[in-house]
């Protein structure tokens, strides 16, 4: 749902550039007719300082009328703007003068076009040496094709991969071992017997053995003792 979201929106974004770069103003400017400008606007904008010089542009235009509009304006007094529609071989197809002031002009005037073709603006500015700045506006309307600017596209990021889990290995159970039940038949071997002596019962034991040596000694003492003094 997120990456759905997040392509719909940089399509809309990047129709709004398109869309907004039809009317942003041309400022590349180029002096040679064989190499104009190539128009990604619709609009084409500059000044002038009383410099004699000529500018070229070019567009497409679609079968239909194309509208042309000059703004003009000087600093103080009158001067000539000489505006052009040429064809691919230099020919004039449409010509606008506009005489600007210093409260600004414009002239505007159409041209019907039967096919497609390219079309060459010519931007004249006027050389005067009075001169100290004219601004200009040329605004194409109309059947008019500009081309569309290349606007770079950014990858989209590559989503980082994650590990797979590691699902633990249980270690195998190790059987019990059952105690083992003594045959009641078979009686304990003498080391199953002191093994299961307890430390109590083998000092017990020890006593015990003692004792009885003691009493075995006694008792010989006396059947000497009594042997010796009993006359033959």
């Amino acid at each position: 749902m997120e990456k759905n979201t997040e392509t719909n929106t940089l399509s809309l974004v990047l129709l709004m550039i398109v869309s907004l770069t039809f009317v942003i103003t041309t400022r590349a400017q180029s002096t040679d007719i064989d190499n104009p400008t190539i128009l990604t606007a619709n609009v084409i904008e500059g000044e002038g300082d009383g410099k004699a010089e000529t500018f070229y542009y070019s567009f497409t235009a679609m079968k239909g009328d194309v509208k042309v509009t000059v703004d003009a304006k000087s600093d103080n007094y009158s001067v000539i703007l000489d505006v052009s529609l040429l064809d691919e071989d230099g020919g004039q197809l449409l010509r606008i003068q506009n005489v600007a002031t210093d409260v600004g002009k414009r002239e505007v005037a159409t041209k019907h076009f039967v096919r497609d073709q390219k079309v060459i603006v010519r931007v004249a500015l006027p050389k005067d040496d009075h001169l100290k700045l004219l601004n200009y506006k040329i605004k194409l309307d109309g059947s008019v094709k500009v081309e569309t600017p290349a606007i770079p596209v950014e990858s989209a990021p590559v989503a980082p991969v994650e590990p797979a889990p590691v699902t633990p290995v249980e270690a195998a159970p190790v059987p019990a071992t059952e105690p083992v039940t003594a045959d009641p038949g078979v009686p304990p071997t003498v080391s199953d017997s002191a093994e299961s002596q307890t430390p109590g019962d083998t000092e017990t034991s020890k006593k015990s053995s003692t004792k009885n040596k003691i009493k075995e000694k006694i008792k010989k003492e006396v059947k000497k003792a009594v042997k010796d003094n009993v006359p033959e």
